[in-house]
C-alpha cells in the first residue's frame, strides 16, 4: 500500500522534472540562434547589419556619386589637418573678425587604422572652394568660392579661424568630418627644426639674397632661421610659385618625418617634452595626452607618398593666383 502511495508523487516529480529540461533546452537553442546571430551581425559591415539604428547612423555618413557608383566614407579612419600660418604666436588680432592671418600650407593627414597607413594629402594654398564668410561683427554672412589659405583669415585667430579652415578643407572634400587640427605659426617652424637637431636638405633654388650660406646646389643641415627660409621663401626664389614652394616644403617634411619617428620611438616622454617645447607656437583641438597617444599608436604605421589633386593655376583678373583642382582627380 505505501509502494502504490508514494508512485504517483514519484511520476509528478518526474514529469515537472522533463518539463524543467524542455525549458532548458529551448532557452539554450534560442540563446545560440540569437548568439550566432549576434556574431554574425559583429562580422558584417555597419551597412550589411539589420539593426535600424546602425542603418540611420550609415544614411548619414559623407557619400558621393561617381560614374553612378555611390560611395560611403569609411568610418574607421582618423583624419588631421594641419596647418602653418603666416603669423607670428604672439600677434593679437584685436577686435577684428577678418584678421586670423592665412593658412599658408595645409595638408590633411589621414590615418587609417585598419590598414596601419598614414597617407598625407597636401592642398595648395591657392585652392579654389567655398569658404566661409564672416561679417565685421562676427555674424556668418554666407559662403564664397576663395582661395582655401583665406579661410583662416576670418574669425579671431586661433580655434575661430582653425574652425573655418577645417570646414573649409571638408567643403573641398565633399563633406568629409576633419577629427582633429594641429595649426603653427610661422616661428615655430625654427624651433621645430632645431629640436629634431636641424634637417639637411640639398638646395635646387638659390637664397643667398636672403642667407649667403644658401647658394644653389649645396647641401646643408638647416638652422632654425634657415628652415623658415627654405620652406616659406616663395616670390624671391626661383620662379616664385606657390607649386615650387610645395615642392621644396616636400623635401623638407620628408626629411624631417624621418627624424620625427625617431623622437616618437623614443617613447610617450619624449613626445611630452617635444610637445611642450612647441605648445607656445601651436593651436590644436588635439589635448596633450591624446595626441601623444595617436603619435605612439601610429608609429609602426606605413606612411605611404603623399598625393595631391591635379588641377590648373591661373591668374585671376586682379593678378593674384588660383588652383583649380580637377573634379574628377577630386573624387
Amino acid at each position: 500500500m505505501e509502494e502504490r502511495e508514494h508512485k504517483p508523487v514519484q511520476r509528478e516529480t518526474a514529469k515537472k522534472w522533463i518539463i524543467i529540461a524542455a525549458i532548458a533546452v529551448v532557452i539554450l537553442l534560442v540563446a545560440a540562434f540569437f548568439g550566432a546571430e549576434w556574431i554574425e551581425n559583429r562580422s558584417k559591415k555597419p551597412e550589411q547589419r539589420g539593426d535600424a539604428n546602425l542603418r540611420h547612423e550609415m544614411e548619414n555618413v559623407p557619400k558621393i556619386t561617381v560614374d553612378g557608383e555611390t560611395y560611403r566614407l569609411r568610418t574607421n579612419i582618423t583624419t588631421i589637418l594641419f596647418m602653418g600660418i603666416d603669423r607670428p604666436s604672439d600677434s593679437d588680432p584685436g577686435n577684428s573678425y577678418r584678421n586670423g592671418g592665412q593658412a599658408d600650407f595645409l595638408r590633411l593627414i589621414v590615418i587609417d587604422n585598419e590598414s596601419k597607413t598614414i597617407r598625407q594629402i597636401a592642398i595648395d594654398r591657392d585652392t579654389m572652394t567655398p569658404i566661409t564668410i564672416l561679417g565685421v561683427l562676427g555674424n556668418r554672412t554666407g559662403t564664397r568660392t576663395e582661395r582655401i589659405s583665406l579661410s583662416h583669415g576670418f574669425g579671431k585667430g586661433r580655434e575661430d579661424s582653425c574652425k573655418l579652415t577645417a570646414e573649409a578643407v571638408s567643403n573641398l572634400f565633399y563633406g568629409i568630418p576633419i577629427d582633429f587640427y594641429i595649426a603653427m605659426s610661422m616661428d615655430g617652424i625654427s624651433e621645430m627644426n632645431d629640436l629634431l637637431g636641424g634637417i639637411e636638405v640639398t638646395l635646387e633654388d638659390d637664397f643667398s639674397a636672403i642667407d649667403p650660406a644658401m647658394t644653389a646646389g649645396r647641401t646643408l643641415t638647416l638652422t632654425g632661421d634657415q628652415a623658415e627660409i627654405f620652406v616659406r621663401e616663395r616670390m624671391s626664389v626661383g620662379v616664385g610659385t606657390n607649386e615650387s614652394r610645395m615642392k621644396r616644403q616636400q623635401v623638407y617634411l620628408g626629411a624631417a618625418q624621418q627624424k620625427l619617428r625617431a623622437k616618437i620611438g623614443e617613447g610617450t616622454g619624449a613626445m611630452e617634452e617635444f610637445y611642450d617645447a612647441l605648445s607656445e607656437y601651436l593651436i590644436t583641438d588635439f589635448s596633450k595626452g591624446r595626441l601623444i597617444n595617436e603619435a605612439y599608436a601610429a608609429k609602426d604605421y606605413e606612411v605611404l607618398d603623399p598625393v595631391q589633386a591635379f588641377g590648373t593655376h591661373n591668374v585671376d583678373a586682379e593678378g593674384f593666383m588660383e588652383f583649380l583642382a580637377d573634379e574628377n582627380d577630386l573624387q
